[in-house]
């Protein structure tokens, strides 16, 4: 029979009432406090069974029935127990405990000694370390200074092109800079003309840039840039003002013309070197020829000789020259210099060295020297191109016009130039337009979040020293950085505002309760007639335990926090796991910064709210937290309450209360004033800035979400439920979006390392240069191999690199395999002999009209004895080898510093194959520089520099060509190659070792296995749900998003710490979990929420691919913070009732209370004995 509701629901939907147990004596024996659930309650006295929810009937049947194998478990833990190695560990752990106990009374007692003397004098110690700080970080002005902006220090240690790259770099140039030349023809509109690249004129300018006969006489900037043709750029000089121009080579559609027009001079006096009987090498015949000079024909005729360089040059010039425009006119072409490694010893005007202050030759200074020649009085005199720009040309980007510059005719480019103009453009993005506007906002989101002015000084000053320390400190220790080094300038201001602010809160938080406490106290002395006057806040004994717990407490977690982070950021130093150098010096610098942070924080915070007397919201009344109409929220509660009544079952309570969400702000419903907000922020944000629609809607919902929920201070209550009201919910959630991001892991962060314009400053002319060059001409990387033949020796008497197998042997691997290889072209003695013609005649009398390469391999060498061949009667008078030594003494010594090692005295020895190729996808490039690394080890490597193939065919070695050996690729293709194996590599490694790592680090701190796996989860997850952001944003992986994954451990192992030693302080029962959650959870939410606005800084800078990288990383923060706030107490929560169930004693841990047990039982109605 169903008993009608008693009148108990009159109170409300929750009521308290006392009942009487009677003792068996019947006596009264206690008293017992009692909650019944809202709504009508509803009791069946028959003995029909209670209805039991199908859930917990299916765990109950599921865990009784795997109990047997639980018991078994906990017999063998018994045993073990029981057994001397469960003493042991007895002793083990009583050990420890004695240990950690004596180490936390002398902790405690320092804490006491230090804060005690620090809140004596706290404006002494700001000052003293002011003053500390200021000592170092005044060099932080000079950080751009240690920024390094060459490709090569990317390289990773060992790798096959390091070692090659070095080796060239012996005897050739592989640094590259191109002038990038354009005639009227290559102009749209009014600005179009006729010239062509070959004409004369256009001839003669950009051969007086080069340097040549005609200006080798001048000084300065007149005798242009490579007027010393034999000094290989500086290897011939000793030091600076020598007589070296620092340009070790030069080709050009100039620089071919004037090779032709001094070839026949040259032929001819190498003629009477090697053939003429008697000759002392004078070339007194020789001197008789008009065109002897390396210069741009001149006079009449000058044209049409030109004309004839041109046809003969044959496909060699055609990497050098294009019609962009298709009307017949070469419109477009290249002057392609290869420059010295070391600078030192040339005659380049150097630049200011502004870390030492002396000066220094470099390549820095060597392009501001070629920028000055262009712009120079004699430039202005010899060069009209130098000084001419065009709005438009054939070759620009339709769709990217408005972020190209006005191009120049001549524009310095090639990618030594961009990388440095990229650095110094990515440095001034951050530091003049980033950094303000990061302060700006940082700030901003710390007033909104506290309401007062005081927490940006106690939280700013110290992020702002430990950075000015951090920075200054790699100039005075002289560490190398790179653009890569902007990752640790987020992850910094993280840690600092999460030291600051968590260390802030919690001295707030117990000060107010020790205040509480003391007003409890008050009320109880004035209610007994006492008089109590008002506790002071700042009161000596106050401050100093509020400062102390808070330091044994939230203290113990930043140490522990700085000290895993340290740890885990140590394993980018290990040259074992990261073999590139700049994220070495990431770690280091981030190991100096989190240090720097960590005893800044600690002692600067305390000193700083004792000084200004900080209490959170003290700052004026307008945006004090009592705002929230709490009489509104109270109505609103009522109504819940009345609305109850109605319901005639029981009901689960929510995850997150409604009311503390939907309730009001400044009088506003707070779901409209979120609205509302975002709508106003965001149209500010759009009316006056510059930033994207994705920017604005960004920053917008970041400070409007900061803004609102800085307000619903009961919001953190409810969210503390949410790992004890939907663990399962949690976990399965979690579970799926980890297993998806886990399989798109490899696919996302597996992609090649990208370089596009996305990620580079838009406006730099040395990029949009580079980039129409590498389209136009399919080239751009410049790529080699190294011929070897001083192991052979000297053969048919030629130098050992100058004999014809050898030069047969080149031509082969070039026509017949690299070649042939996509997007691939060649240059080589081969092609140069091939393209010089001797035209040689004598009294009228035309005795060659023919390449090089045709001369030496004609047939007459072999026939001149035939009697039926006059033809070749001539060549009895020499050999073909005294032709081959002619052939290469014709070509300049500017050609044969490209492509051979100097002469030492037994000839050359070695020469260099150049390998041409655009810039492409690295997944394609990856696949072309395995065909042609497989072309050049076809015979078998001993190591990288001794591969057989040219001595070799199909297995077996070839007669008469033991000794010869070939290297295999390097260039500008393998080296992007080995940079994107080696970070995907070290990231990889890192990400492990980091992972073991820190495990091990936190199970020895928190002396817990088991705390230290659930910590490293909640981490981890967040790394796989990285690529999950990566393909929705569509985000590329480049040097900077590939140190995200590094920089998420960093802070989102620290936001994990935090709600761990939280929960630790309040104890692992349902209580103390919400309760560490809603207050440290909270803390987090400032910390996320003020390093997310200082990332949204970076949208105001101007270069697409940084912006993505800070995007995505404030998407991880955040997903940082839902793990370790939500995540990370929902494991803990499911261990618990896990473990509870597999006792048997399923549902009995979930107490919500502060005390008692939630039981098992069928509702009945409150009854009163009296």
């Amino acid at each position: 029979m169903a008993v009608t509701p008693s009148p108990l629901e009159s109170i409300g939907s929750w009521a308290s009432v006392y009942y009487s147990l009677i003792a068996p004596s019947g006596r009264q024996l206690c008293e017992r406090f009692i909650w019944l659930g809202s709504g009508n309650v509803n009791v069946t006295l028959s003995d029909e069974s209670p209805q039991q929810d199908e859930e917990l009937a299916f765990w109950a049947w599921f865990f009784e029935r795997i109990s047997p194998i639980s018991d078994y478990v906990s017999k063998i833990r018994q045993t073990v127990r029981g057994s001397a190695v469960g003493g042991f560990l007895d002793t083990t752990g009583q050990l420890v405990n004695d240990i950690s106990d004596t180490a936390h009374m002398a902790a405690q007692r320092t804490a006491e000694l230090t804060y005690s003397a620090i809140l004596r004098s706290p404006a002494y110690l700001i000052v003293t370390l002011l003053l500390a700080s200021a000592l170092i970080g005044w060099r932080a002005e000079d950080f751009e200074h240690q920024i390094n902006g060459d490709v090569e220090i990317y390289l990773p240690d060992g790798a096959n092109s390091t070692v090659l790259l070095n080796e060239v770099r012996t005897q050739w140039s592989t640094d590259i800079v191109i002038l990038y030349v354009q005639t009227n023809n290559a102009a749209t509109g009014a600005q179009n003309g006729d010239e062509n690249i070959t004409d004369a004129d256009i001839l003669n300018q950009i051969s007086w840039i080069e340097g040549d006969d005609n200006n080798a006489a001048e000084s300065g900037y007149g005798r242009g840039l490579d007027y010393n043709k034999e000094d290989r750029g500086s290897h011939a000089c000793s030091s600076p003002l020598s007589g070296c121009d620092g340009v070790v080579w030069i080709l050009s559609p100039a620089q071919i013309v004037k090779e032709a027009n001094s070839t026949n001079y040259r032929f001819s006096c190498a003629v009477e070197k090697y053939g003429l009987p008697g000759s002392d090498g004078s070339c007194a015949i020789a001197s008789q020829n008009p065109n002897e000079g390396y210069s741009i024909p001149q006079g009449d005729g000058a044209q049409e000789r030109i004309d004839g360089y041109v046809d003969n040059s044959g496909a060699l010039l055609s990497n050098f020259v294009r019609d962009t425009n298709n009307d017949g006119i070469w419109d477009t072409g290249v002057i392609i210099m290869g420059i010295s490694f070391d600078m030192s010893n040339s005659d380049i005007t150097p630049r200011t060295d502004l870390k030492t202050g002396g000066e220094i030759r470099d390549h820095k200074a060597f392009i501001a020297y070629v920028k000055s020649l262009l712009a120079s009085d004699p430039a202005r005199e010899n060069c009209e191109l130098c000084s001419r720009t065009y709005s438009k040309t054939w070759t620009m980007d339709e769709e990217r016009l408005d972020t190209i510059p006005l191009r120049r005719a001549v524009t310095v480019t090639g990618l030594t130039p961009v990388l440095h103009d990229v650095s110094d453009s990515i440095y001034d993005e951050l530091r003049y337009t980033m950094l303000p506007i990061s302060l700006l906002l940082v700030g901003l989101t710390m007033f909104i979040l506290h309401r007062s002015w005081k927490v940006l000084v106690i939280c700013g000053t110290p992020i702002a020293m430990s950075l000015a320390v951090t920075f200054g400190s790699t100039v005075i220790f002289d560490i190398m950085l790179t653009p890569m080094i902007i990752s640790a300038g987020p992850i910094l201001v993280g840690l600092g505002v999460d030291y600051s602010l968590h260390l802030t809160n919690r001295i707030e938080e117990n000060r107010t309760e020790i205040l509480r406490k003391m007003e409890e106290d008050a009320w109880v002395s004035r209610r007994d007639g006492e008089e109590v006057s008002a506790p002071d806040p700042f009161d000596p004994q106050i401050s100093l335990i509020a400062n102390v717990r808070a330091v044994m407490t939230t203290g113990n977690a930043i140490f522990l926090s700085a000290l895993t982070t340290i740890v885990g950021f140590s394993v980018l130093m290990w040259h074992s796991l990261v073999p590139i150098e700049p994220m070495r010096t990431v770690g280091k610098t981030l190991l100096i910064g989190i240090s720097t942070t960590f005893i800044i924080s600690m002692l600067m915070v305390p000193a700083w709210i004792e000084l200004l007397r900080y209490r959170k919201g003290d700052s004026n009344n307008l945006f004090r937290t009592g705002v929230v109409d709490s009489s509104r929220r109270k109505r609103i509660g009522e109504e819940k309450a009345s609305e109850a009544k109605s319901l005639s079952r029981r009901e689960r309570d929510s995850v997150i209360d409604t009311s503390d969400v939907f309730g009001t702000i400044l009088g506003i419903n707070s779901l409209l004033f979120y609205i509302v907000s975002t709508a106003i922020i965001t149209g500010f944000l759009f009316l006056f800035t510059d930033l994207t629609r994705d920017g604005y809607l960004i920053l917008g919902f970041t400070l409007s979400t900061t803004l609102t929920f800085s307000f619903l201070d009961d919001f953190w209550d409810s969210v503390g439920k949410v790992p004890l009201k939907a663990t399962l919910l949690v976990i399965i959630i979690s579970s799926v979006v980890t297993i998806a991001g886990g399989m798109m892991f490899k696919e996302q962060l597996g992609k090649d390392i990208t370089g596009s314009s996305d990620e580079v400053p838009p406006g730099l002319e040395s990029y949009e240069a580079l980039r129409e060059y590498s389209i136009v001409f399919e080239g751009g990387q410049t790529n080699m191999f190294i011929v070897d033949a001083t192991e052979r020796g000297p053969q048919n008497e030629t130098a050992p690199i100058r004999d014809l197998p050898i030069l047969d042997a080149i031509e082969y691997m070039q026509t017949t395999k690299i070649d042939n290889v996509d997007n691939t072209t060649t240059i080589s003695l081969v092609n140069i002999l091939k393209a010089v013609h001797v035209d040689v005649e004598i009294g009228g009398l035309e005795l060659y009209d023919q390449s090089l390469w045709e001369l030496i391999h004609d047939d007459c060498w072999d026939e001149f004895a035939n009697p039926l061949r006059p033809d070749c009667w001539p060549y009895s008078i020499s050999s073909r080898e005294d032709m081959v030594n002619i052939a290469f003494d014709t070509l300049s010594p500017e050609v044969r510093s490209m492509l051979m090692n100097s002469d030492d005295g037994d000839g050359e020895t070695k020469t260099l194959v150049y390998v041409n190729q655009p810039y492409i996808n690295l997944a394609v490039a990856g696949g072309l520089r395995d065909t042609i690394d497989g072309h050049l080890d076809e015979g078998g490597c001993d190591d990288a520099l001794n591969c057989r193939a040219l001595s070799t065919s199909e297995g077996k070695p070839v007669p008469g060509m033991a000794g010869i050996y070939n290297s295999l690729l390097t260039g500008g293709l393998p080296v992007s190659l080995d940079i994107n194996d080696g970070i995907h590599e070290a990231q990889s490694k890192t990400t492990i070792a980091t992972m073991l790592i820190l495990l091990l680090v936190m199970a020895l701190l928190f002396r817990s296995t088991r705390l230290a796996i659930f910590t490293m989860t909640a981490v981890v997850v967040v790394v796989l749900w990285q690529p999950l952001l990566m393909w929705f944003y569509k985000v590329n992986v480049n040097v900077f998003t590939a140190m995200i994954g590094t920089l998420v451990f960093g802070i989102g192992v620290d936001d994990s710490i935090h709600i761990i030693d939280r929960i630790k302080d309040e104890r692992e029962t349902p209580a103390g979990i919400q309760k560490a959650v809603s207050r440290t959870g909270r803390t987090i939410f400032e910390t996320t929420a003020t390093t997310c606005a200082g990332l949204a800084a970076g949208l105001f800078v101007a270069i697409p691919g940084l912006q993505n990288f800070f995007v995505l990383m404030m998407l991880l923060l955040v997903l940082a913070l839902l793990t370790s706030s939500i995540l990370l107490p929902s494991l803990i929560v499911a261990h618990h009732e896990l473990s509870h169930a597999l006792r048997g004693r399923i549902g009995t841990w979930q107490d919500y209370g502060e005390s008692g047990t939630i039981a098992d039982a069928s509702p009945v109605d409150a009854v009163v004995f009296d």
